[in-house]
């Protein structure tokens, strides 16, 4: 048993979770996204899984009755806390909440008063678990076909980020071992998908800011009901992983009962390939952005284990990497020195700086690295990007740069300071040697990390959780949680899930995604019109107005999954529509009273003219009563606007002019006359050929 953490050290050897496949494809050339085939992803054993996090639309959160939805651009109060790790039941520390503690961050909490309460931080007992939260988590695990568990336990997650004022998340199982159709006909893919579980949990804080030993965060939507739907590892390329997440969130909002917006919904995605083990990258908020993240992802491994086999050749062991576990590194091993004294000599720069200002500069004695800093890992990162990362994380130094290398050539060094430097820790021309630079605290921390990261490199890929950036690289982020991050919570008694609440909630279960897709698909709509407007809101508008005509249906159905977001844009809200209003404008195309190439625009005033009458917007699109002067009329003021636009190409006035006619005539007039007038009068510049 630890007694203190601060002593405890991570765990460097990964367990569990290896890629089935051990066989590493070392020689697998590096490839740029979309230059892969499915067959080549199969030659790399590449396989993930996602954990979808998806809030849900309740009133209350969950283990307090304080409001959700609520984004406080402003704040009440703050509360500033430190997080310190707990042992387990049997005795032992997670090595994620071992390394939170060694960052010794001070957390900061924005408290707003309308939006929090006591519970949030940790003073009162949790109420009764919201009822509507759990009712909505059935109603998806029903959607995902999961087992239901007959009796919800509550459970706790260690988090020690800061982004649970707690230190833990209460989480509870809701469902397990389901499958729903995956069918994506443009990859090829017709199969089921199986999922593993699906949770309900409360949602974390979101973060503000973080500069060194301080981190800042909001607490608008912490506790907020979300639920957690975890795959099996069976998505084997990039593009089924995007699909695969667009198809669960389908099925979530099917339900029109989850949050949309930004930060309503997020994907955590597990990554390896063969020889390698699952690597947790945090936080994808687009779908679009996982196909180059995972593809990214694939080939950093893919280089780790290259790195791997390169040292193992060059015969470096763990004991090489070493340090005594008491003391400044620097003070108590020949392998890290404090070399402050030798680049206060040197050129000028932010080492010599940091040095004149007090920190400390140690350089750190890796090996048998010599070259291996500088072998690539992700595009424009290199192997020394992951021990930068590692340092910057744990370390908390608050300036950059704060490290360097002697496989760089970014000029902080010069030749001669690293001569010194090298002897100074009994480098060979082997070696690589880490030079860091910041507080005596936090070069001791930076010195032992680069360490440790240097003997996962021995081991190759570490256990570790990562986050996404924008360019589809990936950054560290903490040491991937085991099993001893949970633990039963005392506070929250069990929850029997009544067989007639299931009941109740299966009565009023949505229609599946899969199915009302193939139900448009059987009305005559294009498989991708029949697949956008399945998973669209505005789905039950088109289903409530129930076209029977294809082209009507058709029609129908672009404006439901296109123009609708554009009325929402424009309206700031999602606009009400009456479908009886559709069904009075649908009927008049039906009849052949309307043509039907005015439906989108009639639709367009239904729902933007919500105050007129669907009549009145009808009639503006009916035949007038002098068809043929109504007509010339709008040409000959037509053909003079264009006729005005001297030097355009002939093609150029006609579509113009075409336009300009159709805004008035649309619906009255069968567009193909309009153009052969237009045609014959601009081309051949005879207002006449209007007659």
């Amino acid at each position: 048993m630890v007694e203190d953490p601060s002593s405890a050290e991570q765990v460097v050897e990964p367990i569990g979770d290896f890629n089935p496949r051990t066989d590493a494809p070392l020689d697998f050339p590096d490839a740029e996204f979309g230059a892969l085939s499915r067959g080549d992803y199969e030659a790399l054993g590449f396989m993930c899984g996602l954990e979808v996090h998806q809030q849900l639309l309740t009133d209350s959160k969950l283990f307090c009755r304080c409001p959700t939805g609520r984004f406080p651009k402003h704040h009440d109060a703050e509360v500033l806390r430190h997080m310190r790790p707990t042992l387990s039941e049997l005795g032992e520390y997670d090595g994620t909440a071992l390394m939170e503690f060694k960052t010794r961050k001070e957390i900061v909490y924005q408290l707003e008063r309308n939006s929090v309460c006591t519970y949030e931080t940790d003073d009162t007992p949790p109420f009764e678990i919201d009822d509507s939260a759990i009712r909505i988590a059935i109603e998806v695990a029903e959607l995902l076909g999961l087992n239901l568990v007959s009796e919800i336990h509550v459970m706790r997650k260690q988090y020690l980020d800061g982004s649970i004022p707690t230190g833990f998340q209460r989480t509870a199982m809701i469902g397990l071992d389901g499958s729903v159709p995956f069918r994506v006909p443009e990859l090829g893919i017709d199969r089921t998908l199986r999922i593993r579980q699906l949770s309900l949990e409360e949602d974390s804080c979101r973060e503000v800011s973080d500069v060194g030993h301080r981190i800042t965060f909001s607490t608008g939507r912490l506790g907020m009901p979300l639920i957690e739907t975890v795959t099996e590892p069976e998505l084997f390329t990039p593009l089924e992983v995007e699909a695969a997440g667009r198809l669960l969130a389908d099925i979530a909002r099917a339900t029109g009962k989850v949050r949309r917006g930004p930060g309503a919904a997020r994907q955590d995605v597990n990554v390896s390939v063969a020889g390698s083990r699952r690597v947790e990258i945090k936080g994808v908020a687009r779908h679009r952005g996982l196909p180059r993240l995972v593809h990214v992802e694939a080939f950093r491994q893919l280089n780790l284990l290259r790195v791997r086999e390169e040292l193992l050749r060059r015969g470096v062991t763990p004991e090489d990497l070493a340090l005594p576990p008491d003391g400044r590194p620097w003070e108590v091993s020949r392998v890290v020195g404090d070399v402050g004294s030798v680049v206060r000599r040197g050129q000028d720069g932010p080492v010599r700086e940091a040095a004149e200002r007090g920190e400390t500069v140690c350089a750190v004695r890796l090996r048998g690295f010599a070259g291996v800093l500088g072998h690539p890992t992700q595009p424009g990162r290199t192997f020394s990007h992951e021990i930068y990362e590692r340092v910057r994380v744990i370390a908390c130094p608050d300036h950059h740069p704060f490290m360097t290398h002697t496989d760089d050539s970014d000029g902080l060094v010069g030749d001669a300071g690293w001569r010194e430097i090298r002897t100074a820790v009994d480098a060979d021309p082997g070696d690589a040697v880490v030079l860091v630079w910041a507080s005596a605290n936090d070069a001791e921390t930076a010195a032992r990390e680069v360490m440790i990261r240097a003997r996962e490199a021995l081991v190759g890929i570490p256990s570790e959780t990562r986050q996404a950036h924008d360019d589809g690289t990936t950054g560290f982020e903490r040491i991937l949680p085991g099993p001893d991050r949970m633990y039963p919570d005392t506070d929250t008694p069990p929850l029997p899930i009544l067989d007639t609440t299931v009941e109740a909630i299966r009565v009023t279960l949505p229609e599946h995604p899969i199915e009302r897709e193939e139900r448009y698909r059987a009305l005559g709509l294009e498989g991708r019109l029949a697949h956008r407007l399945a998973r669209s809101p505005w789905a039950t508008l088109f289903d409530a107005a129930a076209p029977e005509d294809g082209g009507t249906a058709a029609r129908l159905a672009w404006f439901a999954v296109d123009r609708m977001r554009h009325h929402v844009r424009r309206a700031g809200a999602p606009p009400m529509c009456d479908p009886k209003r559709l069904e009075t404008m649908i009927a008049s195309v039906s009849s052949g009273e309307i043509r039907p190439e005015a439906l989108p625009r009639m639709l367009d005033a239904a729902v933007a003219e919500s105050d007129q009458p669907a009549e009145a917007i009808v009639d503006r699109f009916r035949s007038p009563e002098d068809p043929d002067g109504s007509l010339r009329s709008v040409l000959e003021a037509t053909v003079k606007q264009a006729q005005a636009l001297e030097g355009r190409a002939p093609d150029t006035r006609l579509r113009w002019a075409m336009g300009q006619a159709m805004r008035s005539l649309v619906g009255r007039v069968d567009p193909g006359e309009v153009h052969a007038a237009l045609a014959r009068a601009l081309v051949g510049e005879d207002e006449g050929a209007l007659t």
